[in-house]
Parts: C-alpha cells; sequence; structure tokens
C-alpha cells in the first residue's frame, strides 16, 4: 500500500475499480444484474407499459432507487421489443410545459433541431406528432418532475395530454418520476386522468431487498462481509438504497486497499467515517445550523439524532412522543413526557435552524418529518462518528 492510500499493484487497482462499478451511490443502477427487489413495482410498470392508453407515475421519496427502476425497466424492454422507442430526460428548474416537449423530441427524434416552433407545443400537437413520428410503440419517461416549477397552466397541460395520449389509445407510455408532492399537485384538480394514470409508490426498501443489493455487489466483486456488517450498513441507510452503496463501496474499498476479500467492522468504521466527510454540501450545511448554539452544552444535537433514531410511518413523519425513547438511550435516563424536547422539535422546523424538519397536522398532534430524506443517515453516521452513540444501542 502506497502512502497515499492508493492500490499498489495492478491487480489491486483492477478491483477497486470494480468496486465502483458494482456499488454505485453516486448514479442510478442500469444493469439488470445489479438491480435488487422492486418486484411489485416494477410489475405495475410492466403492466402499464402493456397496456394501450395507460400511463404510469411513479413516486416516492428521493434515494427510494425510482430512477434505478426506470432504468431497469427499459434494459427490459430494449431486450424484449424490437420496434421500442425510448427516452428518459431529466427536468430541470426552468423547464416549462412546452420547453420539456421540445427536449423530449430532441431525443426521441434525434436531433439537434426541430421543424416547428415552441409556442407550437400543446397537447394536441404532441399527441399528433407523437402518432406520426412513432412506429411500433414507445415509452417517454420523464425524470425529476419534481424540480419544475409547476403552475396550473403545466399541470393542466401536462393532465390534458396524458388524456388526448389515452382517449387516442396510443402505443406511447408516459412515465412520470417524481417526489409525492408532484402526484397530489398533478392529480389533484384533474381527477379525469385517474382512469389512465397507475400510481405506483415507491416506500423505502425492506432490510431483505438492502441485504439483497449486498450479497449480488459481493459476490460480483469475489468478497465477503460479516453479517453483523451486513446488518449494520442496512440499519444505517434507513431504506435507502443510496446509502447501502456509499457504505458498501467505501468498506469494500478500504478492504481492497489492505488486499483483502473480507469487510470487517475497522472497513465499516473508515466508510462511515469517508461518508461523513463526502457528505453534500447542502446536507452538512444544514446539520451544522440545525444543532448550532452559543452553549458550550448543549442537547440539539442528541434531539436531532433521536429524531433520526425514531420510528416513523410509511409517509416517513414521526410523532414527539417516538423521540422519547431513543433520546432515553442517548442521554442515558428516561423521559415519560415530551416538555423536555418540544421546544427543540419546533425550532428544528425554523429558518434559524435549517428548516431540517417540516410539521404537520394540528396541535397537540403535530407529526414531523426530515424535509430531505438523505439526512436522517447522515446524523446516525455523525452520531457514531462523534460516539453520542454505537450501534448496538439501536440495531437490534
Amino acid at each position: 500500500m502506497t502512502s497515499s492510500g492508493i492500490p499498489e499493484s495492478p491487480d489491486m487497482m483492477v478491483r477497486f475499480m470494480r468496486s465502483g462499478e458494482v456499488f454505485t451511490p453516486s448514479a442510478p443502477i442500469d444493469n439488470q444484474a445489479l438491480f435488487a427487489g422492486r418486484v411489485n413495482q416494477l410489475n405495475r410498470l410492466m403492466g402499464a407499459v402493456s397496456q394501450r392508453g395507460q400511463h404510469a407515475i411513479l413516486f416516492g421519496e428521493r434515494g427510494v432507487g425510482k430512477t434505478s427502476l426506470a432504468n431497469v425497466l427499459l434494459k427490459i424492454l430494449r431486450g424484449s421489443q424490437e420496434h421500442l422507442k425510448s427516452v428518459i430526460v431529466n427536468c430541470d428548474t426552468e423547464d416549462r410545459f412546452e420547453q420539456l416537449w421540445c427536449k423530449i423530441f430532441l431525443e426521441l427524434e434525434n436531433t439537434q433541431t426541430l421543424d416547428f416552433e415552441q409556442h407550437q407545443v400543446n397537447p394536441e400537437f404532441i399527441r399528433v406528432r407523437l402518432q406520426r413520428q412513432i412506429v411500433g410503440s414507445a415509452i417517454i419517461i420523464v425524470d425529476e418532475m419534481d424540480r419544475l416549477k409547476r403552475d396550473s397552466y403545466f399541470t393542466a397541460s401536462m393532465a390534458d395530454t396524458i388524456k388526448t395520449l389515452s382517449d387516442h389509445s396510443t402505443n406511447i407510455t408516459l412515465i412520470l418520476v417524481g417526489v409525492a408532492n408532484s402526484v397530489e399537485e398533478l392529480i389533484a384538480e384533474h381527477l379525469s386522468i385517474e382512469r389512465a394514470l397507475i400510481q405506483i409508490q415507491m416506500p423505502r426498501m425492506s432490510s431483505d431487498e438492502l441485504t439483497e443489493i449486498l450479497r449480488k455487489g459481493l459476490e460480483l466483486l469475489s468478497m465477503n462481509m460479516e453479517q453483523n456488517i451486513m446488518q449494520s450498513i442496512v440499519f444505517l441507510s434507513q431504506g435507502l438504497p443510496n446509502y447501502v452503496h456509499l457504505l458498501a463501496l467505501y468498506a469494500s474499498q478500504s478492504a481492497i486497499r489492505e488486499n483483502s476479500s473480507s469487510i470487517n467492522v475497522n472497513h465499516l468504521s473508515r466508510a462511515i467515517k469517508q461518508a461523513c466527510e463526502n457528505a453534500q454540501h447542502s446536507i452538512m450545511s444544514t446539520y451544522s445550523t440545525s444543532i448550532s448554539s452559543s452553549r458550550q452544552e448543549t442537547i440539539y444535537p442528541k434531539v436531532l439524532l433521536a429524531c433520526a433514531l425514531a420510528k416513523k410511518d410509511e409517509t416517513g413523519c414521526f410523532r414527539a412522543v417516538d423521540v422519547r425513547e431513543p433520546l432515553s438511550r442517548i442521554l442515558g435516563k428516561e423521559y415519560t413526557t415530551t416538555s423536555a424536547f418540544n421546544r427543540h422539535l419546533n425550532q428544528f422546523c425554523e429558518e434559524s435552524r435549517g428548516n431540517i424538519l417540516e410539521k404537520k397536522g394540528v396541535e397537540r398532534h403535530y407529526r414531523f418529518r426530515f424535509i430531505n430524506a438523505m439526512m436522517p443517515p447522515y446524523i446516525i453516521m455523525e452520531g457514531l462518528r462523534t460516539e453520542m452513540i454505537n450501534l448496538e444501542q439501536f440495531k437490534s
């Protein structure tokens, strides 16, 4: 091993680079062999594609693998349908309805310029042009819809596009991908399209599905991992496959640097430290703002850690009472009421503490949720790195 930590032999370097192809925290999965779980969601998407006039919207929290599922769907269909045209278009914050469809047509028609003006684009124009341009069938995936600055015109136009494609029984399937609120905004005032739009929620992954990701990846790398380490990575990921890939990547590369095929607790410890150090700036900045205090001793970090560890419902929400048990473990004393930390929870919802949480419901029945679903695993890893907790306290 060189002093810089770079693998010193060609064989080690090959294995090191291969780990980055297998575990991919920075990019969606596009290889069916590496994809794990999501059987129900994949089957429902396949069902939508197989029915004329049917479209789908795939929604869920950030980091649950929506784009990976869309990629794998296209891989499967391209291998089974000879005349299938397909395209994935990522939305930008500045896109409007007409701009978005111009991007789609540029990709579908594989051209640099279009023979029509942007102002001509409307739902009927889209339907007619698609039917003229597409021989066979087509799948159009519109990803990251939540990035769009939508207004009533956008949602009405998109709903009308879905309706006209469905009413004319076209062999073109739209798959819209975004976070949950993008579904509510599209559907809320346009109930007429519900019959044409299958709504598929992507929940957080189960422990078995996350473990499958690890097993598949380790097999491809000819590596092994202690069962206890595997359980720790699954726990730390909090149901988000991105974090499984991230910790598995760093841990496997740490083992490869030692020319080892076995990943142990020391490799995981280094992976956690590396994950914290390389986290997105926005996550680190929001975390720092949320726990800052002029006092030397404060329980803000511990209350926030307890929030990250609290039991949550299927929407990621938790109640103040759910924070009591993990906070009691962290501080080593029992909390029988929420009065000691209610103030902290409310402040976490304010700009002065980074708006790290959002609050829903009515007084005495508030439910809280992390605005960024990627935040809780980072908070838990920071808790481990700074020795506020140890894994054995919470993993079981």
